[in-house]
């Protein structure tokens, strides 16, 4: 933002600013490419999301039956129970994106689309009168509150239709904004009604800034003009009524206002601002920013966009998860007031041109700044190519044990790891509870599978009444599963139950899994397998999707495939010598 690089940025007044000497042209494109790169870095997290399997999974099946599934797949407790799948177009994508370019293209993919995001709306800042080096410096503190929630999952869709959103709002269109500029927002709010649960929060940012602007409109005009307000009243049913436009009708919204109800302590990234990680750190750096800007600029401040600055910036207080939102509307509408505020307490004026950079300094400065390039090049190089599965995070190892020794059927297993082990176990066994929580499992299971996990302890728990008292057995009941595969680290009162519980025995432990199955009643029947019992955590990446008898970029099977080529599964029971 410093004014000695980037290119004189005009006041609202219109008057120019001192000019400084221009830096050198191969300066300026190595701090811009210095930060692309940093954008990239940061937007190239490498962990495998545990949902990723999943979407994929969902949106194969839908491909190779054609038709889209009603009741909950891939599971044993909830097999006929009512399946309200929000986020159909982004599983669509990733199976087509699987099929097209494989895991890894989907990595790039994302990664680019992150920086076509960025740079919209640098081009957008340079129409107010931005450098696109100070537009681009304003939107450092922006990737990286972004580069933690910027994975592989439907939230990206959610980002990108909150971007083109807020395009809506922009100020260059005259203020207050004329209404007719929303009604574009109704088909992005129908896209985005079938990509993303993010659509909620898109139709109450559209109409509070239908409000505002209707405010505003009657603030400055002193008198109500009856015309504006209806359409205003038409734009937000229309908004409303957007979330009926899916495959589910009225069960849709239906859904969303139970299941918005009820809190989530359970699943981390539900999690308020104190919980919040990392990702604290960078909402406090933009409201610090936020603050400073709107105090110390000399620009005009966009009521209608300072209040929804405003209401936005609240949002991840109590949910974490909503600071990209935050992050977005920052770069829409800060990055101006912070060049501007930065004029104001940097007042440097020079009489007289500085010499340019030349000789050895201008050597020496080409060489650190080729130094630092190839170091963020090779990083990001680095993070693409280390695209993969953890053994350490996922149960790899204990899955390839799974599939040698042909140990099939119905599976309990942590939450985390649920789609992973539904998408690479399918056909042959299907899970007790995954990650689509209660889109299409009552909350009963969901309570059970929970006690399980985290057994007596009720600190991080929201149960429903209809669920009885805790009970770490209950979930082994239902629907009679024959495996259990749990984190020992992070699912230890599940382990120890398991441990003592006499009709479950232990057959696979590694430094991360625990593999248990139920014991038979019909010993006689039994096919002997080796136990494989060790305390060493797996190590190194596996390539993506890391199933244990498929791979590639076909490697995901849908609900009608031809899976002959198989191995069909076996009634085994294990003995532990």
């Amino acid at each position: 933002m410093d004014a000695s690089i980037s290119t004189t940025v005009l006041p609202p007044q219109g008057l120019p600013l001192p000019t400084h000497a221009p830096a050198p042209r191969w300066l300026t494109l190595g701090m811009f490419a210095l930060l692309q790169l940093s954008f990239a870095l940061l937007l190239s997290w490498r962990t495998v999301d545990p949902d990723l399997w999943g979407h994929i999974q969902y949106g194969q099946d839908w491909i190779s039956s054609g038709t889209l599934p009603r009741t909950a797949t891939h599971t044993f407790t909830a097999s006929e129970y009512p399946w309200i799948n929000h986020e159909n177009l982004f599983e669509l994508t990733v199976a087509f994106g699987q099929r097209l370019v494989g895991g890894r293209g989907l990595m790039a993919a994302k990664c680019l689309l992150g920086l076509l995001l960025l740079a919209f709306i640098t081009h957008r800042l340079q129409r107010q009168g931005l450098s696109r080096l100070a537009a681009t410096v304003c939107l450092l503190p922006v990737a990286a509150a972004l580069a933690e929630f910027w994975q592989i999952r439907p939230q990206l869709f959610s980002f990108v239709l909150f971007t083109a959103l807020l395009t809506l709002f922009d100020s260059t269109a005259g203020f207050p904004p004329p209404l007719r500029r929303f009604w574009w927002a109704i088909p992005l709010l129908i896209i985005w009604t079938n990509s993303h649960g993010g659509v909620i929060a898109g139709i109450c940012v559209l109409i509070a800034g239908v409000v505002l602007t209707l405010a505003c409109s009657v603030l400055q005009h002193r008198r109500i003009d009856w015309k504006p307000a209806a359409e205003g009243a038409a734009l937000c049913l229309a908004a409303a009524g957007s979330l009926l436009v899916n495959p589910y009708g009225p069960d849709l919204p239906r859904w969303y206002a139970t299941s918005l109800s009820a809190p989530r302590p359970e699943v981390s990234e539900w999690a308020g601002l104190l919980d919040g990680g990392p990702a604290v750190v960078s909402y406090l750096a933009l409201v610090l920013l936020t603050t400073t800007g709107l105090l110390l600029t000399t620009r005009q401040r966009n009521p209608v966009q300072v209040l929804l600055l405003l209401i936005i910036a609240i949002q991840p207080i109590g949910h974490i998860r909503h600071l990209p939102f935050f992050a977005i509307a920052f770069a829409f509408w800060m990055p101006a007031h912070l060049v501007s505020a930065w004029q104001r307490i940097n007042p440097r004026r020079h009489t007289a041109p500085s010499s340019p950079l030349q000789g050895v300094a201008a050597r020496l400065l080409k060489m650190e700044l080729g130094l630092l390039l190839a170091g963020l090049l090779a990083a990001v190089v680095f993070a693409q190519a280390r695209f993969g599965v953890p053994r350490d995070e996922y149960p790899v190892n204990a899955l390839e044990f799974m599939h040698r020794n042909n140990l099939h059927g119905r599976l309990v297993v942590s939450f985390n790891w649920a789609q992973y082990a539904l998408a690479a176990l399918t056909p042959h066994s299907t899970v007790a509870f995954d990650g689509r929580y209660d889109t299409c499992y009552p909350m009963q299971i969901v309570d059970w599978h929970f006690d399980l996990l985290f057994g007596p302890d009720y600190t991080r728990r929201y149960r429903v009444p209809e669920s009885g008292p805790i009970s770490q057995q209950q979930a082994l009941n239902v629907g009679q599963p024959e495996l259990v595969l749990v984190n020992r680290r992070q699912d230890r009162p599940a382990v120890s139950f398991l441990h003592k519980h006499k009709d479950w025995q232990l057959v696979y432990q590694d430094g991360l899994a625990c593999l248990f199955q139920r014991r038979s009643q019909h010993q006689s029947d039994a096919i002997r397998v080796r136990p494989e019992l060790s305390d060493e955590t797996p190590t190194g990446i596996a390539e993506w999707p890391a199933f244990p008898d498929r791979a590639g970029r076909n490697a995901f099977i849908g609900l009608n495939s031809d899976a002959q080529s198989l191995q069909p599964p076996q009634r085994l029971i294990v003995n532990v010598p």
